[in-house]
């Protein structure tokens, strides 16, 4: 029996690999379909290919508002038929997507065709991903991005006449992945339960809460993307051909290193979103902060090879994060994967074309509102970040508890307030916990819960408190006790 219960776990991480490779299929597509180094614009040129890009954008946000509209108020959904539904949105977007590629529509029309037939792929993905563990999510999506960095190497020497048939084959082996190797629901994996009662604000609410961070840093990387599509009209020195398809790869290929690393960390018990958001993403933003003042100072070929591995890292370092946080999200939150997928594509697509658009409208100027932007963001999250009491910095105010006692008195707090909200004995066990920092993962080995039992609990403290995130939490507990 134990043979049998390795060889059926060893069948499900080939499996699970096998599925991830297949997602980081659709991945590659999109490179080719809209990455100013895709073997398409280079043959075409620039100029030629961009109504391609900007229809792919349109179609993405066309379907992600839609989509984001239709699913508000639905709840998540995981029923066995899950699966059906995932192939048939599948199916439904190989065809649009093969349309739009390989069809002669004019370049916009086949663009959105394409961007519309991929925003359902992608849906039907990310509702696989809701059904992962953590680390799972972390390590599917480092492979894919690897499968990616993979593909669109090989793509670069393909002969022009074939890359059209390879594409197409992308698409058709990532929606195969769905149908032969992506199971329902791992096992440790977090069901949302029934009958909560949260509204559908509440959902929302706590959706955005989790979410907001990498989603919002994940959209200004594709807004930077659009500004530097194009960029003849910037006059902005990059590597060309071959070295500029090298950044690309490589910084995929360090991003799924990171995320292969921090599944490790998860499937340990460590809070990999935690490090994810608030280590590494602030620190890749530094690289679009300072690569705009390089601009006009002479640069050599190695520098902006650094710094183009280093850029294109940060592109797949964020969107990751992204997907992570919306697949997670998404489950955690009881909102449907339609409206997770919706908010993400729709903001996608919005971005792109706002990139492209303000090339034409700012010139050179553009490439310094990434920087801005970039800035500011990490002003907001580092505001966040910090522990607030009455809108500044905590500090222990005179006559209150020396800081040796700092960690009773906050005891004392959490006592106070759960008394105040009614909370159950394990509730108050679990907001302990979680306000000490403790991950999610920790909190269920400590406890000897499930991670579903955790999350349940950690919902059930947010309703009663009314409130949507870890951070409102501490924020209350820290008003009294150090202020």
């Amino acid at each position: 029996m134990k043979a049998l219960g390795c060889a059926g776990r060893d069948a499900g991480r080939k499996n699970l690999g096998i599925a991830s490779c297949c997602f980081g299929a659709l991945l590659a597509f999109l490179v080719v379909a809209v990455h100013r180094t895709g073997p398409m614009a280079l043959a075409a040129g620039l100029p030629a290919w961009k109504p391609f890009v900007w229809g792919v954008f349109a179609g993405l946000s066309i379907f992600g508002a839609g989509s984001a509209l239709f699913y508000a108020r639905e709840r998540f959904e995981s029923s066995p038929g899950r699966r059906r539904w995932r192939l048939i949105a599948g199916g439904v977007g190989v065809l649009a997507s093969l349309a739009g590629w390989l069809f002669p529509l004019p370049p916009t029309v086949g663009g959105v065709t394409g961007g519309v037939g991929a925003a359902l792929l992608l849906l039907a993905w990310l509702d696989w991903f809701a059904g992962r563990t953590m680390a799972e999510r972390f390590v599917c999506t480092g492979v894919a991005f690897a499968a990616a960095a993979a593909v669109n190497g090989v793509l670069f020497f393909v002969p022009l006449p074939l890359v059209s048939s390879a594409a197409a084959g992308l698409i058709v082996f990532s929606w195969a992945g769905l149908l032969l190797f992506a199971p329902q629901v791992s096992e440790g994996a977090v069901i949302p339960p029934e009958g909560e009662g949260l509204s559908a604000g509440d959902r929302l609410t706590s959706f955005a809460a989790g979410a907001w961070r990498p989603l919002v840093g994940a959209l200004i990387t594709v807004l930077v993307f659009g500004f530097t599509w194009d960029t003849d009209l910037m006059n902005i020195a990059l590597n060309q051909g071959a070295s500029l398809a090298f950044e690309k790869i490589a910084g995929m290929a360090a991003g799924s290193v990171l995320f292969i690393a921090l599944s490790r960390f998860a499937q340990k018990g460590g809070d990999a979103q935690r490090v994810l958001f608030n280590t590494v993403l602030p620190l890749m933003v530094l690289v679009f902060v300072i690569r705009p003042y390089f601009l006009d100072v002479p640069t050599d070929a190695m520098i902006l090879t650094v710094f183009g591995v280093l850029r294109e890292a940060g592109f797949a370092l964020f969107l990751g994060a992204a997907w992570i946080a919306v697949s997670d999200g998404v489950r955690e939150s009881d909102v449907s994967t339609g409206f997770g997928a919706g908010i993400l594509l729709a903001g996608f697509g919005a971005c792109g074309l706002a990139g492209l658009m303000a090339t034409y409208v700012l010139g050179p100027i553009a490439s310094y509102m990434g920087a801005i932007l970039f800035t500011l963001y990490l002003v907001v999250i580092a505001i966040v970040n910090a522990p607030l009491v009455d809108g500044a910095p905590a500090k222990r105010a005179r006559g209150s508890a020396p800081e040796g006692d700092l960690g009773a008195v906050i005891a004392q707090r959490c006592e106070a307030l759960s008394e105040q909200w009614a909370l159950t004995p394990r509730e108050r066990e679990v907001m302990a916990l979680l306000t000490r920092g403790h991950s999610y993962p920790y909190i269920a080995k400590e406890l000897v819960v499930s991670e579903n039992t955790v999350r349940t609990h950690v919902r059930n403290v947010y309703r009663k408190a009314q409130i949507g995130s870890r951070e409102e939490l501490i924020a209350l507990i820290h008003q009294d006790a150090l202020g």
